[in-house]
């Protein structure tokens, strides 16, 4: 072990120094306390800063039941700040230290939010008070139509049920090329379809919703034709639980169309439409012995045949860049015998 001789000044600063550090040791001081929001609850894992004098800056993280400490602080006058997640004080606490241990508790308030939109008078698409941009309005185009039936009364039910209620008794309204009272073309001849487009025109002769505007396609350049054909029979039928015998049924239906070119200006549409339905009818009714006049059962089935045919041709001349002029013929003729037998009428 070796020993160093101090001198006489060394002797004498060395009690200054020991009291001095036993000062400074002796003004330690400690802060504690807990973070917790409005409701009382803690706050785990919330940042605690303190700052102090001299620049002195101490983190500190909220552990899981919401406490918080800090040691070897100096005396003197500290701030406290807590934050966290959408929680926020309004600015930090003031407190002053002295040796020893200290409590203070943090409370955090729901941080304000700032939102800003910026509108610009040019977006697009843009938002009209006008009634054509119906929001509620549909359009089918494409693909849209190929999903639709291509029976022609199951495409008009599932149109008008697309359209909804409509104003008045006589329901929805159905428009082919601007034209009231016509037929629904066949699909293969349909363009687009809008669907409550504008319900308030004043060029309606009823407001509101439930209307349907066909439009249809003028003739390709090439010439262009399609056939449909739909057969069925009795033979996948179940027998009515009412009826002795399985009732009859055929149903055989054709839809064509074929298009083209008369001219660099001209073209044709040429639509054909045939349906032979026969359905079997049964009859569960009560008629009376012409002997005893006694009433007795009567059970049966009766035919129902339907015929329908129809044919559009069309010619459509371009007059201009913005204008076509289109004529159209249509010939119906539907036949059906037997209607409203059945059930408990003979």
């Amino acid at each position: 072990m070796i020993l160093r001789r101090l001198s006489f000044h060394q002797w004498v600063l060395l009690p200054l120094a020991l009291f001095c550090s036993f000062t400074v040791f002796a003004q330690t001081a400690s802060l504690t306390g807990r973070v917790a929001d409005d409701s009382g609850a803690v706050v785990p894992g919330a940042k605690v800063a303190l700052t102090g004098p001299i620049g002195l800056v101490k983190n500190g993280v909220a552990a899981d039941d919401g406490s918080y400490s800090f040691s070897g602080l100096p005396s003197g006058r500290n701030s406290v700040l807590a934050t966290a997640p959408a929680l926020a004080m309004a600015h930090p606490v003031a407190i002053t230290l002295h040796a020893g241990t200290q409590t203070l508790n943090l409370k955090l308030a729901v941080a304000s939010t700032t939102q800003q939109i910026t509108v610009h008078s040019d977006a697009d698409p843009g938002v009209s008070t006008e009634s054509s941009n119906n929001a509620s309005a549909l359009v089918l185009t494409g693909e849209d139509l190929e999903a639709l039936p291509d029976d022609r009364d199951d495409l008009q039910a599932d149109l008008q049920a697309l359209a909804g209620p409509a104003a008045g008794p006589s329901g929805g309204a159905m428009f082919v090329d601007g034209f009231s009272g016509g037929e629904l073309p066949p699909k293969e001849s349909i363009r687009e379809i809008r669907i409550n487009q504008n319900p308030f025109s004043p060029e309606y002769d009823k407001l509101g919703c439930g209307r349907i505007d066909v439009f249809t396609k003028p003739g390709t350049g090439k010439v262009h034709g399609e056939i449909g054909w739909n057969f069925a029979d009795q033979v996948w039928n179940s027998r009515n639980p009412y009826a002795a015998q399985k009732g009859p049924l055929l149903l055989n239906e054709s839809e064509n169309s074929v298009s083209g070119p008369l001219s660099k200006r001209a073209s044709f549409t040429l639509d054909l439409e045939y349906h032979a339905v026969n359905n079997g009818a049964i009859i569960n009714a009560l008629t009376l012995n012409p002997q005893t006049l006694s009433p007795q059962a009567f059970s049966g089935t009766s035919l129902t045949p339907q015929r329908r045919f129809r044919t559009s041709p069309r010619v459509d001349y371009q007059l201009n860049e913005n204008n076509t002029l289109s004529l159209r013929y249509t010939f119906t003729k539907s036949d059906i015998r037997n209607f409203g037998i059945g059930a408990f009428d003979l």
